[in-house]
């Protein structure tokens, strides 16, 4: 099957438009339009004339030039015939939104079947059925039925669920991570992870890589593709289903069992993935993988002036098996230099600069003891809000560069008040946090592919 013909189509038709913004038909052609994709466009409703500007076809044989992919918005039984027909004409891919196949029990598993069948005579794509759709904004293409504004990136998800989907996508803007690709897997009734994940490893738009899954049929084929392809590139999962009782909404939701999530686990682990426990921590694992460089060891600095936030930060990290090490004797003299002769803290890792680490440049000195420990392969630096403090952020960048070791911003703010730190401290590879425990992630994800790969930097 030709993904690429899926994800840089050279023509777009979308099947089932109608006039009105309250219809998944008229949303697939608004996003499809408003993405910024550059090839042609045919609506196709066997009535209308014109939608949206555009002129409508009333039926896909009306198409004036070739279509390589096809968006379909009708209902469970006409969608099969749409298929068909996309497949007569040459189609490469179709994205098929309905759902009520297999999730719905046999009836839908037949008619589920014969789309499949469809499909498959033609050797044509599938993506779904029961899916939001895809994205690629490598070629501002947005086939879903949810008009957004994306930035850019580097990262590529794989959601099993649409609304994880979107609280992935949502997320990721809030964040600042530009997305690449982004995929709905649905039913997986012809495409599996694996097929997607064998396109990711192959796509130069693609450096990082995030998965939601709520069940699989073929566990060992996803894992060991999945740990093939994660040598190459970061690879960051997500598995609902932790829970017993979790089997039947998974079932009626995408028609496939959660299954245990122990012995997931402990095929993850036997196979060296990286699994996280959220939609956030996915964010935030795929966030540091794609901007920071990768750690040379897995030794931690902490620097705050607010202790609180750094307890819960190495709770998470000693969780995630990364070390946080003692400070060398040369590290502790320069850190008195700062502080002076008796600081009113105990000096260790994490290290809490008191009243000294609120200030930007004596924060910048502290950050910068830390990274000359040859202990110390990564740094992350806690930091406050405050209306006459300016966080450290131009000191947080400079010591990135100067020392090529990731550095992460963990700043205990909103989101609004740490906008434009943000912005220039992501410009510089260092990812910003308004959480410890997203820290933590981030960290965590960082540490655990330096060791999985040795010394490599991930994609900006």
């Amino acid at each position: 099957m030709d993904l690429r013909a899926v994800f840089y189509p050279r023509a777009v038709a979308v099947v089932g438009v109608t006039d009105t913004p309250d219809r998944v038909g008229y949303n697939l052609l608004e996003s499809v339009l408003s993405g910024g994709y550059r090839g042609p466009v045919y609506p196709v409703h066997p009535r209308l004339k014109e939608v949206q500007g555009l002129k409508v076809y009333h039926r896909l044989e009306d198409v004036p030039g070739p279509v390589d992919l096809a968006v379909i918005g009708l209902n469970q039984h006409a969608t099969v015939e749409a298929v068909e027909t996309c497949g007569r004409l040459g189609v490469k891919g179709v994205v098929c939104v309905a759902g009520g196949y297999r999730e719905m029990g046999d009836e839908g598993k037949e008619l589920e079947e014969r789309l499949v069948a469809a499909a498959r005579r033609y050797d044509m794509a599938l993506i779904g059925p029961n899916t939001l759709g895809m994205i690629n904004t490598d070629a501002g293409l947005n086939a879903t039925f949810y008009p957004m504004p994306l930035r850019p990136g580097r990262v590529s998800f794989l959601s099993q669920s649409g609304g994880i989907g979107l609280m992935v996508l949502r997320k990721a803007h809030d964040e600042g991570l530009g997305i690449n690709k982004w995929v709905g897997v649905g039913n997986r009734s012809v495409l599996e992870f694996a097929d997607y994940l064998e396109y990711l490893a192959e796509d130069p738009g693609t450096s990082v890589i995030g998965v939601f899954m709520e069940g699989i049929d073929d566990a060992r084929r996803f894992v060991q593709t999945a740990a093939r392809v994660a040598g190459t590139k970061p690879v960051v999962i997500y598995k609902a289903g932790r829970a017993e009782g979790v089997n039947y909404a998974a079932l009626t939701h995408t028609g496939s069992m959660a299954g245990s999530f122990a012995v997931f686990r402990d095929i993850c682990r036997q196979f060296d993935l990286f699994l996280v426990a959220s939609a956030s921590e996915l964010v935030a694992a795929c966030k540091a993988l794609a901007c920071a460089p990768l750690p040379r060891g897995n030794g931690v600095g902490v620097l705050t002036h607010t202790a609180g936030p750094s307890i819960a930060l190495l709770d998470r990290l000693l969780q995630h098996g990364c070390r946080v090490p003692e400070l060398r004797p040369e590290t502790l003299d320069k850190i008195k230099e700062v502080l002076g002769p008796n600081p009113p803290v105990v000096l260790k890792n994490p290290l809490d600069g008191a009243g000294q680490a609120f200030l930007p440049e004596p924060y910048g000195r502290l950050a910068a003891a830390l990274l000359e420990d040859p202990q110390i392969h990564l740094l992350v630096g806690i930091h406050c809000l405050h209306r006459h403090w300016r966080f450290p952020s131009r000191e947080l960048a400079d010591l990135a560069a100067r020392y090529q070791k990731p550095v992460l911003a963990c700043y205990v703010s909103t989101w609004e008040g740490a906008r434009e730190d943000r912005e220039l401290l992501q410009e510089a590879g260092v990812p910003v946090y308004t959480s410890p425990e997203e820290a933590a992630v981030g960290a965590a994800a960082l540490v655990h592919y330096g060791r999985r790969r040795g010394v490599s930097v991930c994609g900006p």
